[in-house]
């Protein structure tokens, strides 16, 4: 009976020792006759019980804590009026150092526009002390001015390159004609005291500037 009686139990989700509690406390309310007692029955019975007592609370709960509630509002619409009076307050600080912070930030402005100006006054001075200079004549452009009026190089028979290069005849005529036209000029240039080279011109017969 005890094992099967700990079966419906837990088929009923609960308990041996919360239904025995249960039956107890029915029974010291003078629910003496529970063999009579059927589930539906215990459950309405519970039920009417349950119902007694959350309506006894109520009632005794609104009469007693009336003056309680009162004191809840009246705390929290303080607490309220505290915070909104703190809230106005850094708001208008705020407000005023917003107010503060622009008044300086156009300071600024004025400043550096004014001293804009001053340079760009500046500016235009130096520009004009500039366009009053008289013009420099260019150099570079006057020495390949005078580059270009320079007389142009004389060829050269075989005697006159060998002095210019500080040679003889027979070394000039040996280069010639061991060496190719481009290397032979090559070998000139190495040899001329201006980096000139020279070439062998045969309708002529004589050594004229490499170009």
């Amino acid at each position: 009976m005890w094992e099967q009686f700990i079966a419906r139990c837990r088929e009923k989700g609960t308990t041996a020792t919360a239904t025995l509690t249960q039956f107890i406390e029915l029974y010291l309310d003078d629910l003496d006759n529970l063999d009579a007692i059927g589930g539906n029955d215990l459950d309405k019975r519970l039920d009417s019980k349950i119902k007694a007592s959350v309506e006894e609370y109520l009632v005794a709960g609104n009469n007693s804590n009336i003056s309680l509630t009162n004191e809840t509002i009246l705390a929290i619409c303080s607490r309220l009026d505290k915070l909104e009076s703190e809230f106005s307050s850094e708001s208008n600080s705020n407000q005023t150092t917003a107010i503060h912070n622009l008044a300086d930030l156009e300071q600024k402005v004025e400043g550096t526009c004014a001293r804009m100006t001053q340079l760009a006054e500046a500016i235009i001075k130096i520009q004009n002390y500039l366009n009053n200079q008289p013009r420099r004549v260019n150099k570079s452009y006057n020495n390949s001015s005078f580059k270009g009026q320079t007389p142009r190089i004389q060829p050269l028979t075989e005697e006159g390159l060998a002095s210019r290069l500080g040679v003889n005849v027979e070394t000039i005529r040996e280069q010639r004609n061991k060496l190719h036209p481009p290397l032979f000029v090559a070998w000139c240039k190495g040899k001329d005291k201006s980096g000139m080279g020279w070439e062998f011109n045969e309708n002529t017969g004589l050594y004229h500037p490499a170009s």
